[in-house]
């Protein structure tokens, strides 16, 4: 007897699940033993009652359900029965809470409500891949309308979301307010979702780019100085904010959750890292170049130090603007100006938040680097204006300041495309971001597409290199010899020339990030440069 019970019970719950499905909302009753169809028209109850095809299911086995969405309007509670959102979660209250399907909802709250028992409450959320709660109390375009059938409406009355595509229930953080959340629109335009597609290809592209740059560096000790160090960093940040990027791009978990708010705030923490991180290798470009007196010691030990400072800057700053991103959403007032991740995506849900709490700091750190990168470039033409000046009738003379010439013109070109790469792009992002509907979709196309391929390009500058290639060369396979031995000795030639005036300094790394031109207070030649 046990084994034919439980396959009943399996045959049972198979064909309830299977009506269930076939029904809107997966709400379904069993239809009345003697029901009986005449023409697809399901007949049942006591007195008869007619149901439409639309109404009714017939389930494996004999039999039939009735769809109780389409007998009778149905509502969604987003939580289970006397749960309400404590914050973004679903959490009991010691109080009793009454729940009413409002008629309309502005600013001021709740102006009517339809008659209890109107609805068959649905309970749980609708499945959508991304989702967002309304909110007249805060904004008033938000103000909405439930008609009898369960459409929602805007105030206007045009129709923001069919039934089953939204819930309601009370959020005990906007006064016990009964909200809607409201899965998003699905369709996305061609050119969006080739947009999007796009964007999503050149990050999946740009990982392995931005791994095998750091890998490189952390390989070949030659290249693990203060420069390579912060290229490490950035490119680290960089990593790790495409791949919570791709995350959020696949997820198709309730934005209302835990884990869309924690890529929302790893996402913002990675991409200001590496922005702050770019802002630490110009202010260090920018330092070399200006003049200004080094810290005490050797070379090692003046990174060293430099290091510390700058991390200490570099991460502390990103903290802090997270930590802040987090303290504003917890504390702040309702009506203040907060970043509300997992409201309506894996994001900031508001454009000032959004302005706020990621392009506002992105901006100022862009600008920023572009004054100090045009100072930087006056400073380096002003360098070979000097060591042309300085050059004399020796021909040693002149051929050395001649490589100078050419070894400053070859950094400048090699800051230009850094800016390109790393500036450029994001600057014209958050132009094209804040001109919002106004902004060209070419625009768009271009800073989406520039942007999600910089692993590419940050792998082409600084590990496609005579001198990188050289060096990973040995370190792997000594044996094999990639270049000619007459193209590194004449590089080693050129940076020892260069260099010669610090005996004890070491041949650099040709795709450093900066250099560090000085003048001697006993002789006019440049020294102590970093190749």
């Amino acid at each position: 007897m046990g084994r034919p019970l439980a396959w009943l019970v399996v045959v049972l719950l198979q064909a309830a699940a299977f009506a269930d499905e076939r029904c809107p909302m997966n709400a379904s009753t069993p239809a009345p033993e003697n029901a009986y169809l005449v023409n697809d028209v399901l007949w049942a109850g006591e007195p008869e009652q007619a149901y439409p095809p639309a109404a009714y299911r017939p389930v494996p086995g004999g039999g039939f359900v009735l769809c109780t969405c389409e007998t009778g309007p149905c509502m969604r509670k987003c939580c289970e029965p006397n749960l309400v959102f404590v914050g973004l979660k679903c959490l009991p209250l010691n109080e009793s809470i009454k729940f009413e399907v409002p008629t309309y909802v502005n600013e001021n709250g709740t102006v009517d409500a339809h008659e209890t028992g109107l609805f068959h409450l649905v309970y749980g959320k609708p499945t959508c891949a991304n989702k967002y709660h309304m909110n007249p109390l805060v904004e008033e375009k938000d103000n909405f309308r439930i008609t009898k059938a369960g459409w929602l409406l805007n105030e206007s009355g045009s129709v923001i979301a069919p039934p089953g595509k939204f819930c309601l229930d009370t959020f005990t953080s906007f006064n016990y307010q009964i909200l809607p959340v409201v899965c998003s629109p699905e369709q996305m335009t061609n050119e969006g979702l080739g947009r999007n597609m796009l964007y999503i290809i050149g990050m999946f592209l740009s990982l392995p780019f931005l791994f095998s740059t750091f890998l490189v560096y952390a390989l070949i000790k030659d290249l693990r100085n203060l420069h390579g160090k912060s290229l490490m960093c950035h490119v680290a940040t960089l990593l790790v904010a495409y791949t919570s990027l791709i995350t959020v791009q696949f997820t198709t978990d309730n934005v209302i959750q835990e884990w869309c708010i924690f890529l929302a705030y790893i996402v913002q923490f990675s991409f200001l890292g590496s922005f702050f991180w770019l802002n630490v290798m110009c202010f260090d470009l920018w330092w070399t170049f200006s003049g200004f007196r080094p810290l005490r010691g050797n070379i090692q030990e003046h990174e060293a130090k430099k290091f510390i400072i700058y991390s200490i800057y570099a991460w502390g700053c990103t903290s802090f603007i997270s930590l802040c991103t987090f303290g504003m959403e917890e504390y702040l007032p309702l009506d203040a100006i907060r970043p509300e991740f997992g409201i309506k995506s894996c994001w900031f849900a508001s454009y000032s938040a959004t302005l706020l709490y990621f392009y506002g700091p992105i901006g100022i750190l862009l600008f920023s680097n572009l004054l100090m990168f045009i100072h930087t470039a006056i400073m380096i033409v002003k360098h070979m204006r000097d060591a042309r000046v300085l050059s004399g009738s020796e021909s040693q003379k002149n051929v050395d300041h001649e490589k100078q010439r050419n070894m400053l013109y070859f950094r400048f070109m090699l800051y230009l495309k850094l800016f390109i790469v790393m500036g450029v792009n994001w600057l014209a992002e958050i132009i094209s971001w804040a001109s919002g509907s106004n902004g060209s979709e070419l625009v768009w196309y271009v800073t989406d597409i520039g942007n999600s391929l910089q692993g590419v390009l940050i792998f082409l500058i600084f590990v496609c290199k005579k001198r990188v290639l050289n060096l990973l060369n040995k370190k792997l396979c000594p044996r094999f010899q990639l270049f000619k031995a007459s193209t590194t000795a004449s590089t080693r030639t050129t940076n020892s020339s260069i260099s010669r005036t610090s005996s004890n300094t070491k041949n650099k790394d040709a795709v450093e990030m900066s250099s560090t031109c000085r003048k001697t207070s006993t002789n006019n030649q440049l020294h102590d440069v970093k190749v």
